[in-house]
């Protein structure tokens, strides 16, 4: 028993704490709770302001209306008698007083119900003359030749004969009053329970309101955390197509981006040591070689020579990518033309091309515009395609350089009839160390790192690089860059 109070204590505590604590859910559920009771008072006030007074034009009205109808009983006495000498016993004769309360007995309670009033007799009938002096009060209230209140002049109605007029009367009910008041009494109500209902209702939707929108806040807040504490994340259900659904899309990309990161980390990691593994291996070798006399010094010289070479390349390439992804590296554009720095690029290969019967064609225009550029990096992005081209493409197979303006750029490609590259691989081929065929080594495949440093070199000159490609078709890099303006 005491569990179950304290249960229900804590239920009502958290409800009230998602209701008036500073979470989200509790700020979106008051501001939603306070727009929607603003409203209803706004309502509220504006039926005060304009609904209730106009329950004073309903006796006003319904008083002018008697007024009209009886008016012309007196008009027809005073012309039998060319006086007002009738008029007195006329009025009490026409007014008969109500019992109180008769207005809830003859409308069954309902207020509206005009047709059943209209045409009660008035309990008060006040006659007034020509000059505007008081000739009949039928509850004795004014006396005679007393001039007309001035609250009373709205409720009255002109006596005219023959166009001429004669007087006014003036006709008032208290059963029409008690009708205003139980009017006044059931709209302000109503009003009340339709505010006490539209605010709990309030209540109710803008909390529910309020969680859905918060819910997958919540479970963004839950993924973030377990960003730090995880190596693979599920991607959280898109469930709206709102700017909360466009969050959660967002974040779903966000941490698949840092899942291949992580993964491109380790992996980056693991090629590192393994190219530095192979090469250290070989001088260890070598030096205990020549230690044990087993190799010639020059032989075990000209190895350990090789292999210092492969490693400075290495960790040159390493720091040059990594000085011009934090921007640190600098280039000296300068205006070059394209045309002659293509043939020469093209001249440079071709007898590597001949000695492993591959054809080498040179595809461009010679006038070809100018480029902003720095040649020494431009030369080493097109010798790493080219390289890899023709490491990729069989005896008998094609190469070209080839190069157009297309949509005020300028535009290179290298294409090769090879083996091409897998669809899955395509998004990752400018990774550092990453290899289409894992199984590569790096004296057959590279160290990993020529595309990801020939991107970033291209991205320098604000240009770009990028590759097409399909299985047993070959492979196309493109290279566009911005041409020298006329200056």
């Amino acid at each position: 028993m005491v569990e179950n109070k304290a249960n229900g204590r804590h239920s009502s505590t958290g409800w009230l704490a998602h209701l008036f604590g500073a979470n989200l859910r509790g700020q979106l559920t008051r501001s939603f709770l306070l727009i929607i009771l603003v409203n209803i008072g706004l309502m509220a006030v504006l039926a005060r302001v304009v609904a209730l007074p106009r329950l004073n034009d309903v006796a006003l009205l319904l008083g002018r209306r008697q007024a009209f109808q009886l008016a012309p009983f007196f008009a027809d006495a005073y012309a039998r008698s060319g006086s007002w000498a009738d008029g007195p016993a006329l009025a009490q004769r026409l007014s008969k007083p109500l019992p109180p309360g008769l207005i809830r007995d003859i409308t069954f309670g309902l207020p509206w119900r005009f047709d059943l009033i209209r045409d009660l007799t008035p309990d008060r009938v006040v006659l007034v003359n020509a000059a505007g002096q008081v000739v009949a009060d039928s509850q004795g209230l004014l006396s005679g030749g007393q001039p007309l209140p001035v609250e009373l002049t709205p409720y009255g109605a002109p006596i005219t004969l023959q166009d001429e007029p004669i007087g006014r009367l003036v006709v008032t009910s208290a059963v029409v009053d008690e009708l205003t008041g139980v009017l006044e009494a059931t709209l302000r109500q109503t009003l009340l329970g339709a505010s006490v209902l539209a605010g709990v209702v309030a209540l109710l939707l803008s909390f529910g309101l309020a969680q859905r929108l918060a819910r997958p806040i919540h479970s963004l807040s839950r993924a973030v955390r377990a960003l730090t504490s995880s190596d693979s994340h599920e991607p959280l259900p898109v469930v709206r197509r709102d700017e909360i659904g466009d969050l959660t899309l967002t974040f779903n990309e966000m941490t698949a981006a840092l899942d291949r990161q992580k993964y491109l980390r380790r992996q980056m990691v693991a090629d590192i040591a393994h190219e530095l593994r192979t090469p250290l291996s070989v001088m260890q070798l070598d030096i205990e070689s020549l230690g044990d006399g087993l190799q010639p010094p020059a032989e075990a010289a000209a190895s350990l020579r090789d292999e210092i070479v492969s490693l400075n390349r290495l960790v040159e390439d390493l720091r040059l990518l990594s000085l011009a992804e934090a921007g640190g590296l600098r280039f000296t554009l300068e205006k070059l033309e394209t045309a002659p720095f293509l043939r020469q690029i093209s001249e440079t290969w071709t007898p590597q091309a001949q000695a492993r019967q591959v054809y080498l064609l040179a595809d461009f225009p010679a006038d070809l515009p100018p480029v902003l550029a720095d040649e020494g990096r431009l030369a080493q992005v097109f010798n790493n395609l080219l390289s890899n081209a023709l490491r990729y493409t069989p005896a008998g197979g094609r190469i070209t350089l080839g190069a157009r303006v297309a949509e005020g750029e300028l535009l290179v490609w290298v294409s090769d009839s090879g083996l091409g590259i897998p669809a899955e691989d395509l998004p990752f081929i400018f990774e550092r160390f990453y290899r289409a065929d894992s199984s590569r080594s790096r004296d057959t495949g590279g160290s990993g790192l020529g595309l990801a440093i020939a991107k970033q070199w291209i991205v320098l000159h604000n240009g770009r690089l990028w590759v097409e490609s399909a299985p047993g078709q070959g492979a196309t890099f493109f290279v566009a860059l911005p041409i020298a303006p006329d200056r």
